[in-house]
């Protein structure tokens, strides 16, 4: 039979306290976290270091997207103007074509001054001398009348002041009862005075 004094002895063994059994030992061998000092960090959290740098890298990527950005954006600027004063420039050398073709001798005080209009100055005095020597050889003549076509433009050397347009076009001259057809290609030297496209000179191209 066991001793009642021996089971006595056995109840009164120590047992662990209720703080040890849920914290584990208070002996200072675990941080607040339950992380011993010797476990490795924790690497799903970035130090403030970490956080440091990348925000710097961002920001580094912000800003060259912004200079990117505005680098393009001149860019495109830049080409649209371009192409505007192509555009400007091949369309007052169109017209200059077709108010040269367009005459009559019956009204050619009207006729040198719309063309006088698209002429800078220098090629205003050239134009008068020389169509004012015309002028007196045509009106001892029978009278004549033409009117122009333009077929085809293109634009060759060209920057933001000046610009050298290729004019092909025809003309059908009338004296009489007779009618003759004329073909011809013009380069007409373009060049920009005060924001206007005016034509600074013109030849005819074999």
């Amino acid at each position: 039979m066991t001793d009642i004094s021996e089971l006595g002895a056995q109840d009164e063994s120590p047992s662990e306290s209720p703080s040890e059994s849920q914290h584990g030992p208070q002996d200072g061998s675990h941080d607040g976290l339950g992380r011993r000092p010797d476990d490795p960090p924790d690497r799903r959290r970035p130090g403030r270091r970490g956080l440091a740098v990348l925000a710097a890298v961002l920001f580094v990527l912000l800003v060259a997207g912004i200079a990117l950005a505005a680098v393009m954006a001149t860019k495109v600027h830049s080409f649209d103007q371009q192409q505007r004063d192509r555009a400007d420039a091949v369309a007052v050398a169109e017209q200059f074509t077709r108010r040269m073709d367009n005459y009559d001798t019956a009204h050619f005080d009207r006729y040198t001054k719309s063309v006088s209009q698209l002429l800078t100055t220098k090629a205003r005095t050239d134009f008068d001398a020389q169509y004012k020597s015309y002028q007196q050889q045509l009106s001892q003549g029978r009278s004549v009348s033409s009117t122009g076509k333009v077929l085809m433009t293109g634009v060759g050397d060209s920057d933001s002041d000046s610009a050298t347009v290729l004019v092909v076009h025809d003309v059908t001259a009338k004296s009489g009862k007779a009618t003759v057809v004329h073909h011809y290609r013009w380069t007409v030297s373009m060049v920009k005075v005060n924001g206007r496209w005016l034509v600074d000179d013109f030849s005819s191209v074999s």
